[in-house]
């Protein structure tokens, strides 16, 4: 039994090598994206307490919620420039190396929970962005409007 388990063992370690080359080696191919967003705000939608606020700026894919590449600030430092990664990934299988358009979201809360949704939170959309053209993009976006992907109780 001890040698059945063994060999289970060796023959994990094998394949998990191999298929952590054959993914190496994938992405070995593809240069590293990043995305430039240039992020301001609405100046009638700036709180007060911006301190008190926390932004998150998140590339995704269109119409997809889960985060490409990811940023966590504080709302008093906009407008900005913030560089989004591939290496700034929340999950290893889903980074900027997965899609080929994706769009950045700059979402305020006063909450601490970014999926814990307010009245008061505002967002803002850039437009597409699409890495056929090089692995390296920019975008300007704005905060312009609340959240109204409230959940409806």
């Amino acid at each position: 039994m001890k040698n059945f388990l063994f060999l289970c063992s060796v023959l994990l370690s094998t394949l998990l090598m191999q298929s952590s080359a054959q993914s190496q080696e994938q992405t070995a191919d593809k240069p590293d994206r990043k995305i430039t967003v240039q992020v301001n705000i609405a100046p009638k939608l700036m709180p007060n307490d911006a301190d008190d606020w926390v932004l998150y700026v998140y590339a995704s894919k269109p119409g997809a919620r889960l985060p490409l590449a990811n940023f966590k600030g504080k709302l008093s430092q906009l407008p900005s420039e913030i560089v989004l990664h591939q290496s700034m990934y929340l999950l290893p299988h889903l980074t900027l190396q997965q899609a080929e358009n994706v769009v950045i979201v700059a979402k305020a809360t006063k909450s601490k929970n970014p999926h814990q949704k307010s009245p008061d939170d505002i967002i803002g959309y850039s437009t597409s962005v699409n890495f056929e053209s090089g692995p390296h993009q920019s975008v300007t976006m704005s905060i312009d409007q609340h959240d109204k992907a409230l959940v409806q109780k």
